[in-house]
């Protein structure tokens, strides 16, 4: 307890680390930045970012669970990470028990999209279509055991029907045989999917987050349509290993809470296509903790296993 207390009193002395599980220039890798940039002056050390990838992002959670609890490693857990991988694949670290929470940083809302050729102009219309038409319907995603194949599974069981999904290598891929009704919907980011549904080119039904988001404010979300339990946010959150000195912990969480509220941070993140939602370690920890235990679930129930 004493040399706990010792370090956090001498925290920082060096330069501190934040793990990003992703290559530089994606979302991730943008909002370590943008986070490090202003922690390093408020800290008033480098804060440097390491692109850790491999292995689905296991690599990286595995190296930040294995360093050392000083608060001078952090990583950028999140949605794929911390809840999704190791529900459904086996990896050597725990995302609730080898972590503590920072914050919860930000997230790029799901949203429901239909090639043009589906009669359904809205999500009821939808679901009827889909429950009638279940066989001849195929959804898009990126791969087994993505977010978006999940999300997939989760809308069939949901409507109790088996509907075929077809993987493949990203948005673009999708999008295109979407426009061409090779698949017939897709769960793709608002930021991707809104310029085509403005368009016309292809038809909404609704982001799968709690809130309308602000950049697409005439898009209901599924909630409000009546289709609950399918909040599928892409979420980014910080967290250090666990044993962490709790001074260090409360310091870097009160820090990063007062990075996420600066204006020009909200427009830097804001213009990535995510969303912030204020939100505390514990509501973090929460979250983490019911999001691994829904996708562990499902796992057993389909059978869905990366391994």
């Amino acid at each position: 307890m004493y040399a706990g207390a010792a370090l956090a009193q001498a925290w920082p002395s060096r330069p501190l680390t934040i793990i990003s599980p992703y290559s530089a220039g994606g979302i991730t890798d943008i909002l370590c930045r943008i986070v490090g940039d202003e922690l390093a002056k408020l800290l008033g050390q480098p804060v440097l970012v390491e692109n850790r990838t491999g292995a689905g992002g296991a690599i990286a959670m595995q190296a930040a669970a294995r360093a050392p609890a000083d608060g001078y490693t952090l990583v950028m857990g999140g949605s794929a990470v911390s809840t999704i991988l190791p529900a459904l694949s086996t990896v050597t670290y725990d995302p609730v028990k080898d972590f503590e929470p920072i914050a919860y940083v930000a997230a790029l809302p799901i949203m429901l999209v239909a090639s043009p050729s589906v009669p359904a102009t809205n999500l009821k219309e939808f679901v009827a279509y889909a429950k009638a038409n279940s066989a001849s319907l195929n959804c898009g995603h990126h791969g087994v055991g993505t977010g978006t194949h999940l999300a997939c599974v989760q809308f069939a069981r949901l409507i109790g029907r088996t509907i075929t999904d077809v993987p493949y290598k990203g948005a673009p891929q999708v999008n295109s045989d979407l426009l061409a009704n090779r698949v017939q919907f897709y769960f793709g980011t608002l930021p991707t999917e809104i310029g085509y549904v403005r368009a016309g080119k292809l038809r909404s039904y609704g982001v799968a987050s709690a809130l309308r988001v602000d950049s697409a404010p005439e898009i209901p979300t599924l909630a409000e349509q009546g289709i609950a339990g399918m909040n599928l946010d892409t979420w980014n959150a910080l967290y250090v290993p666990a044993g962490t000195p709790k001074a260090i912990v409360a310091r870097l969480s009160a820090e990063v809470q007062k990075i996420l509220v600066m204006p020009d941070v909200r427009k830097r993140i804001e213009a990535t296509g995510s969303i912030l939602h204020p939100s505390t370690a514990e509501d973090l920890r929460r979250m983490t903790a019911e999001e691994f235990e829904q996708y562990r679930r499902l796992a057993t129930e389909t059978k869905i296993h990366l391994d």
